[in-house]
């Protein structure tokens, strides 16, 4: 950690410090609060910690621990989940939810294949017609991303039952973009309806978690996110914002692309 000399410190900044080293790889992901609390010190005094390291808040401060974590080839298996309990209170909750969104954005500002985003970007602006796929919470994802890049001009369309991508697909071309969203990227009527349209040489963007999924080996372009995640009733929460974010990216960059014709 970034720190010179102690003698700089005041006693309950050593009390942060001291905390903060010997209890790394669970406090990364700790709130501001469950840190004033377990070192017995005020959250101001915690914020005016990380500010005396010179960093301007303390989401900053977090997000520079996490690099030292990649850095050192600290994986995220040895960092410990914030499951939400059920003890904790709405606003705890908040604030683990809100840390694990920040750093799952965070960590993929790095994971992320640019030259991927530019090659997608290019083949949606040169594209004859753009076909969003999604099935269950992805579907809604493709829906929004449909009315989104519509109201660019673009010519659109979405897919939220795989019965009606496969009763089309005979008809897609070669000039056509097919833009798939699926976490783990291994449903099977996705897949097979996919392949199928690979035949007719249609691009084919994936979206997806899972770089090894068979949706990955048959697409042209797969954009791979990684998602740190928050547990709420089994359901993922973080997977859906980074795909969420992937889209906006796309998004915007052929809204910028378009500006500079």
């Amino acid at each position: 950690m970034m720190v010179k000399d102690k003698s700089d410190l005041t006693k309950s900044e050593v009390k942060i410090l001291d905390y903060l080293q010997e209890y790394m790889n669970s406090s990364i992901y700790m709130t501001v609060t469950e840190i004033a609390n377990n070192c017995g010190v005020g959250e101001a005094t915690v914020t005016r910690f990380c500010r005396k390291l010179g960093f301007r808040s303390f989401l900053e401060f977090k997000m520079t621990m996490v690099q030292e974590f990649q850095n050192k080839g600290i994986t995220e298996d040895d960092i410990k989940e914030e499951a939400v309990l059920p003890e904790d209170s709405v606003e705890l909750i908040a604030r683990k939810l809100g840390d694990s969104i920040s750093s799952t954005i965070f960590n993929n500002l790095k994971a992320l294949n640019y030259d991927y985003i530019e090659e997608a970007t290019n083949r949606i602006l040169k594209a004859n017609k753009i076909y969003f796929v999604g099935v269950g919470y992805s579907g809604v994802l493709a829906e929004d991303a449909y009315y989104r890049f519509m109201d660019l001009g673009l010519n659109c369309s979405y897919f939220r039952d795989i019965n009606a991508l496969s009763a089309v697909s005979k008809f897609l071309k070669s000039d056509d973009v097919i833009i798939v969203i699926s976490r783990k990227g291994n449903t099977a009527e996705i897949n097979s309806v996919i392949e199928n349209i690979r035949e007719n040489k249609v691009n084919v963007i994936a979206i997806t978690e899972n770089l090894l999924s068979k949706l990955a080996r048959v697409s042209d372009i797969t954009i791979n996110y990684n998602s740190h995640k928050v547990d709420v009733d089994d359901k993922v929460v973080q997977s859906k914002i980074i795909e969420k974010y992937v889209l906006e990216l796309l998004y915007i960059n052929v809204v910028r692309k378009n500006s500079i014709k």
